[in-house]
């Protein structure tokens, strides 16, 4: 039995008329009929008694609507309530961010709460490898928006992991963090492709490989692969949630490289490292990352503001642009 079935036998049970209660419903009388017959037959006994001059209620379809009938505007009601909710920007909504992107996140978190007195923002920084790959933290509900980087790929893999990713609020020059002696230290910038000759920090043994080649580049431009550690951050640094700082320690002791953005340089100070400036790959976006089964009013609220931030900057890096030229 669906709930289409209960409307027509309730629509009907008011009206005592097909052609009436077809208007009503949008359908046509036999439509109405077909509804009624099949909930009869679910039933098992007749709900209406019919002649040629007048349709009534027997008294088991008395009885029938008076339970159903509850029961029926109970969920029209909770409907409209859902609904009503979907469309309302309120409540708390739980943001995590990558380190390197706290600034804005905090920035943005002040802007949508200005906006929205309603809804309170509530900020967080993520740990490793959680802040590299956020698929969990989001389809288990630990947080209802990630600020991360943008994934790989046209989108498609995306949305086959259940996520979905609004506008870019920047974009980032790419950057490769060394161990101070490292021979790529002492260069001034380095061409993505000499990457291919080095080891990088591997994110996750755990994580399925068609969720991790979402955030972690498997090559260069040009098809050169990039290669990664056996072990994965968690078995280096001996414990499952590590800091920016756990991240930074392992680069420097020579455990592996580490593939970022310049921005970093700002956002952390560690000794014995150095970041050196990687051309010949385009730049990295940042970009809110959510459950697609999650969606509602208050995440694509968020999600805009975050498209409008990175029009600003955007705008504001162009006219910087043309100053110069």
């Amino acid at each position: 039995m669906e709930l289409r079935h209960v409307e027509a036998f309730l629509v009907l049970a008011e009206e005592l008329h097909f052609g009436r209660a077809a208007g009503r419903m949008g359908v046509t009388q036999a439509r109405v009929s077909q509804l009624v017959r099949e909930l009869e037959r679910e039933v098992g006994a007749p709900l209406f008694e019919r002649t040629t001059r007048r349709v009534r209620l027997t008294a088991l379809g008395m009885r029938f609507r008076e339970s159903a009938g509850a029961g029926y505007r109970q969920i029209f009601e909770a409907l409209r309530d859902s609904q009503s909710a979907a469309r309302e920007v309120a409540g708390v909504l739980r943001v995590g961010y990558l380190p390197g992107l706290g600034d804005c996140a905090v920035r943005l978190a002040g802007q949508m709460e200005a906006r929205h007195p309603g809804c309170e923002v509530v900020v967080g920084a993520l740990g490793f490898p959680a802040a590299l790959l956020p698929h969990d933290l989001l389809v288990d509900g630990a947080w209802d928006v990630v600020l991360s980087w943008a994934p790989c790929g046209d989108g498609r893999a995306l949305a086959a992991a259940g996520l979905a990713a609004g506008a870019a609020l920047g974009r980032y020059e790419r950057a490769v963090l060394v161990p101070e002696g490292h021979p790529l230290a002492r260069c001034e910038t380095v061409h993505v492709d000499v990457l291919s000759q080095y080891e990088f920090l591997n994110p996750s043994n755990s994580v399925p490989p068609a969720l991790r080649n979402l955030w972690t580049a498997q090559g260069t431009p040009s098809g050169l692969p990039l290669r990664y550690t056996d072990d994965d951050l968690a078995a280096m640094a001996g414990k499952d949630d590590l800091t920016a700082e756990d991240l930074l320690l392992l680069v420097a002791r020579g455990r592996g490289l580490y593939l970022t953005v310049n921005a970093v340089q700002k956002r952390f100070n560690f000794p014995d490292l150095a970041l050196v400036p990687v051309h010949g790959v385009p730049p990295r976006g940042g970009v809110p990352i959510w459950s697609a089964a999650a969606e509602n009013a208050t995440i694509r609220s968020f999600a805009a503001l975050v498209g409008e931030h990175g029009q600003r900057v955007a705008k504001k890096s162009h006219e910087s642009f043309i100053s110069r030229a």
